[in-house]
């Protein structure tokens, strides 16, 4: 019976790395400071640092209701669809390397810029000052815009 056991086990490692292997080497990539750009089936890429950047400033709020200040030069998200080229959507989807996000619509980016992508030492991230933290996308690769 233990040898059974271990036979089992040995099977499913073997099969958890395999599996892991294969959806690592799917996953798109990115070099380092650049966003992949998506919508209806066309891709863009453009470099952070190419972006006509700003200073930005403003706060974040974390669960616990405290506030966090952020600094930096960034690029509104606003801006970010006239970069692909489109002028029609709804919603933009903020993906990291590690394939969370969020997703942010029109009507929250209209009015006063509250959106940023920002350079930080550990990569772009986008924030949204005033609203929750978990809103915040560190590591961006790739901006689907629906």
């Amino acid at each position: 019976m233990k040898k059974k056991s271990l036979i089992v086990i040995a099977a499913l490692l073997v099969i958890t790395a395999i599996t892991t292997c294969i959806y690592l080497n799917s996953r798109s990539k990115t070099a380092e400071g650049d966003i992949l750009l998506v919508s209806s089936g066309k891709e863009v890429t453009v470099h952070f640092n190419d972006l006509p950047l700003t200073d930005v400033s403003g706060e974040t709020i974390n669960k616990k209701g405290e506030t966090k200040t952020i600094e930096g030069k960034g690029f509104p998200l606003s801006g970010i669809p006239s970069l692909a080229g489109v002028s029609d959507y709804s919603e933009m989807t903020v993906y990291a390397d590690d394939e969370y996000n969020t997703s942010i619509s029109k009507e929250e980016l209209s009015g006063d810029d509250n959106a940023f992508l920002i350079e930080d030492e550990k990569g772009i991230r986008m924030v949204v000052f005033g609203g929750p933290a978990d809103r915040a996308v560190k590591n961006v690769v790739r901006i689907e815009i629906n």
